[in-house]
Order: structure tokens, then sequence, then C-alpha cells
């Protein structure tokens, strides 16, 4: 229990009655720090706060006593159904029992799969309203394990219901520890420094209204990773991320006690996302810049994709338009790029793509890319998928590649859009968007020109963009191009977009997909030679204007590679592995290469 000193309460000159005025405990850390809600009964020299339920008793003794009192005996009491063994642990831990009996801590014995035998275990109870959906039991020799098949929430989620603010953790302990401290409306992760989706799912209505977060979860380099995961899906405008002085907030209170874990909180920093920023906001930022270097660009790391890197890289927070004459594959070569994407930095994609009808359909195109050979039909050394490795990439895709489309017979427009992108972002932790095609999207009901709808559109999602620091790309068809005199169009350009200018003025980075149908050697073009040119990049560090790379398709799986590497055998979650079902060589005659998938 919390005690207050009588001096520090404001009487406002009041020597006898009851008053409502501000805890000096917890008013300066809420958020309504003018609520009253300290009780005093100034008469009898007692006071308690209805929100953090702190105590005060004015010490009435004369300043020359007659009288000595004496306290009684203060012998160690276990107040709680633990064994005195079991609290002692905690207590070590500066985990009161008070504590203890508000979470619902208990003690069992429970069979831990790692020590393969019974043992004592801490239970961490996780409930749902009155029911219990989950128990993690923690043996004296730190092992974990917890009942199968149950429910996964947030630990303590209980705590945020109703609540505009929450804090989250990265394990019970540190609940307990913060509980203590006076921040009830504190929840952890289930599972450590992992970020499942099942758990998010189940407690998105309980946590879909709170205004703002504060990311707390331990500090290094394990909590930083799944503290950028966790602000990405909630989104990082409000957030805020704390960093303990200690590895995380039992450790804090074990340190400093209540008064360092306070300090800890009020020093969090927000995630820059929107708003007014002071330079002492960027300080960060800046002097990472200088120990590290330029900011992160992304780009597929497979040497298929020969010298693109050179010429174009992508960067979080960018709208990326693609473009290209129809048929010239402009969406398949965007689907490989993004793969690969989510393959090298284990992101996650989201495809709108109605024009791949049905969905069951589009995903053959993927499980093509996945293994490098067709679905449909055998080819000269290269015999179909089979089932068992469409299992495999289910296994494998699951929770990486999502696929957006109404499913109430709704007309999608943007608003609709965006708004799926958000729930996205905060259930799955989709952190690329692909739009395929923008003329697929209804504009919002509006009387301005389709020029002004354009360029209200591209606005919004260059925003989206950046304030979520996802990157969008955007399949855009161009309007009809001339023909040349050997009877090709020309290539497109961003500026040829269908319906505006903007396509090139607004996107961060852009580029063109041209195919080559038709062998002409003058120049050294072979059929289905394909041409990747760069028409924009927002940084000049990300590529080079007009770079040019040039790929051949493999029409078999839809892949591309680079014309100066030979094409090789690879499935995208192995590394160094022939298919099952194919030959040591692969369709161009050449032997499997050791590579990194």
């Amino acid at each position: 229990m919390r005690i207050i000193e009588w001096n520090q309460i404001e009487l406002k000159g009041k020597s006898t009655g009851q008053i409502k005025t501000i805890c000096p405990a917890c008013s300066p850390d809420r958020r309504n720090k003018k609520d009253r809600c300290l009780s005093v009964n100034v008469a009898k020299g007692v006071a308690k706060c209805h929100h953090c339920e702190a105590i005060s008793i004015r010490d009435d003794r004369p300043l020359v006593q007659d009288k000595v009192y004496k306290v009684p005996e203060q012998n160690w009491v276990n107040y709680t159904s633990l064994s005195d063994n079991m609290v002692k642990f905690c207590e070590s831990r500066g985990i009161f029992q008070s504590t203890l009996k508000d979470l619902n801590v208990t003690e069992e014995i429970y069979y831990q799969p790692q020590a393969r035998k019974n043992l004592n275990n801490i239970v961490f109870n996780y409930f749902e309203g009155d029911a219990l959906v989950n128990k993690k039991y923690r043996s004296g020799g730190k092992h974990f394990t917890q009942t199968a098949e149950t429910k996964p929430i947030f630990y303590n989620i209980n705590s945020a219901v109703g609540q505009d603010e929450v804090f989250i953790v990265e394990g019970e302990f540190d609940v307990l520890a913060m509980h203590q401290c006076g921040f009830k409306n504190t929840i952890s992760i289930p599972n450590g420094a992992n970020d499942n989706d099942d758990f998010w799912i189940n407690c998105e209505k309980y946590l879909q209204d709170v205004s703002k977060f504060y990311i707390a979860t331990d500090n290094d380099d394990k909590g930083e990773i799944v503290a950028e995961k966790i602000a990405q899906r909630l989104g990082r405008y409000r957030c805020v991320r704390v960093l303990f002085k200690e590895k995380d907030a039992n450790g804090d209170l074990l340190k400093g006690g209540e008064d360092l874990v306070k300090e800890s909180i009020i020093n969090g920093k927000r995630y820059p996302a929107s708003g007014t920023f002071t330079v002492e906001d960027l300080a960060g930022g800046i002097h990472d810049l200088y120990n590290n270097g330029l900011p992160e660009t992304l780009y597929p790391k497979h040497k298929c994709f020969g010298d693109l890197k050179k010429v174009f890289t992508v960067m979080r927070g960018h709208l990326v338009v693609s473009t290209g004459i129809p048929s010239h594959g402009k969406s398949n070569f965007t689907e490989w790029y993004v793969m690969n994407l989510i393959k090298d930095y284990n992101l996650k994609a989201s495809f709108f793509s109605p024009e791949h009808s049905p969905m069951a359909l589009h995903q053959t195109t993927f499980i093509e890319k996945f293994y490098g050979t067709n679905f449909f039909q055998d080819n000269p050394g290269r015999p179909r998928v089979t089932k068992n490795q469409i299992d495999r990439y289910v296994e494998w895709a699951n929770e990486k590649i999502y696929i957006t489309a109404p499913d109430k017979g709704e007309m999608p427009n943007w608003s609709w859009i965006l708004e799926k992108f958000k729930e996205q972002m905060f259930i799955y932790g989709v952190d690329m968007f692909v739009i395929d095609a923008f003329n697929k999207v209804e504009f919002d009901k509006s009387s301005d020109s389709e020029l002004s709808k354009i360029k209200r559109v591209l606005t919004k999602l260059t925003m989206f963009a950046q304030m979520n620091n996802v990157i969008i790309f955007l399949v855009v068809h161009p309007t009809k191009m001339r023909k040349k005199d050997n009877g090709d169009y020309e290539m497109p350009t961003l500026y040829d977009c269908s319906g505006s200018a903007d396509f090139r003025n607004q996107t961060h980075d852009g580029f063109t997909v041209y195919r080559h149908f038709e062998e002409d050697q003058s120049i050294s073009i072979d059929k289905n030679d394909v041409d990747f040119v760069v028409q924009k990049v927002k940084m000049k560090f990300q590529g080079e204007m007009n770079g040019l790379e040039r790929f051949r398709f493999d029409v078999v799986s839809g892949r591309y590679y680079s014309k100066d590497q030979s094409p090789p055998t690879f499935v995208f979650d192995k590394e160094n592995e022939t298919l099952p079902n194919q030959q040591p060589e692969d369709a161009f005659g050449l032997q499997q290469e050791n590579l990194p998938f």
C-alpha cells in the first residue's frame, strides 16, 4: 500500500471538514492531472485516494511526549494462498504479497516438458472477463509451459478495457512490477519477444479505442525488434517507447524502486510520425545518421536480381508506382519483387488484386514463383508442383501473404481500402501493401474533377505510407502508347500513367516494366527479355534515375533472372535444396547452385 506524507497534501487552508483534492502519489502521472481523487478528512487527519488507493495519516503526536508506545514484533507473515518459499521468491524480485493477490497469481504442481517431470510452478492466470482462458507455468529452474490449445490473449487484458492509455510489457513479472508502481493498465505479450497474429486478433476489440500506448518491452535487441513490430501494428503516431534503465520494469523496480520505474516512463519518447517536432525530438535520429550513415534501403538480395540494387531500392514510408503496357508484366514483376522482400526482411504483404480472380487462382502464381516451376503442367526437366509442395507453401505463406478483397458485396473505394489496411496493420502486422491496379478502386463520392480526385488519393496514399512506416506498391495502367516504326509500342513513363501527371509528381519511387516479345539481335535483345527502367527515386542514395536492369522472363514460373546470371533452381523457405521432384539439372541445363534460399 502506498503512503502519502500528510504535508504533501494541498489542504487549501482548511483545518476542519471533508475535502477532495489532487493526489500527490498519482495525479502528476495521470492524463487528467486535475482530477480530485484524494478524499481528505481534515478533522480526523486521514486521507485516501480513490484512484491509486494510497492513504495518508496525520501524525498528531505532541512535540514532547509523555508516553512512549511500543510496536508489535514485526514477524514475517504470509497472507497469500501461496507457499512461503514462493512468496519469498516473489519478494526477492520486489513483488509484494498484495500485488500477487491483486493479479490472482497461484501455485501448482505441473508437468514441465523441458525438465520431463512434474515441478512446482508459479502460475500466471490469463483472464478474459471472468473466464480463465489460459495458464502459464514457470518453475524455479525457469522452465516455461502453458495449457495446451487454449486461447492466446495478452496477460492482464482486463486491465486495458475502457482505458485511454495502455502499457505493453514483455513478461508477466513486468506486469506485476508495473501494477505495484501504480500502472495497473499494463498488459504483456504472452510469449516473450514474439509477435504473433493470434493474440492480436483475439484482443483487437479491447485495444482498438485506446488513444495512447506505452511500449515498454525489454531494453535489449530482441525487445527493440518486438517494440518496432508492436508500434507498426498499433500505428506509430499513438505510441511512446519506454526504455527502462535496467533491462525491464522488474529490473528497474529492484534497482531503484517505484521512483526509477516512474522516471523511465516519464522519459519515454513518442515515435515520430506526424505533428510538430522539436530538434531535441530528432536528436536521436541525427546521431544515428552520423554514427551509422544513410537510412536503410530495401532490395531483393538474391543474385538473380543482378545489379538492380545499384539503380533502384525502396524505403519504408514510401509510395512506389509500377507501370507498363498491359501484358508486359508490371503486376507479375511487382509480385516477384515483393515476395523477395518478404523473404529477405521477414516482412508481411497484403495484395488487393481484383484483376486476379478467383483468389485461389491468384495463389497459384505465388506458388509457381515459390518453387520455380509451373502449377498446372509438366515442362521439360521441370515437373509441375506437387500436392505436398502446395502444403509446404501454405505453411510458409500463411502469416506472410494476405489478400484484401470485399466479402460482403461492398464496392471497394479508397476509404474502404485504407481502413482495411489499418486493420491489417493492427491485427496481422502487415507492412507492405500492393494495390493492383489503381483503376480498380472507386473514388469516394465527390463532385470534384477526376484530376482532383486522383491528386487527393495519391496524397492520402503517400501520407498513409509515411505515417504508418509502410511501403505501398501501386500498379497503374498507362494511356494508350504510340507505336514505333517496327510495330512495338513505346515504353511508358510515370508521366504516361492514365489520368494525371501526379503519378510522377507525388509518388516517392517508380519504375516501368517493358517486355520484348520478339528477338532483335541488332540491339542484343532476346525473346522474353524484360527491361526494368527506373522512373523515379525520392532519395539519390536509393538508386539512379533512368537506370536500367535487363532480365530474362521465365514463362514457366513467372520468375525474372538477370541477363548475366544463370537461372538457378531454388525454393524460398530452404537453403541449398534441389526440389524433390526435379532432376539435378534445371530447365536451362545448368547444375544446381548453392544459394541462400
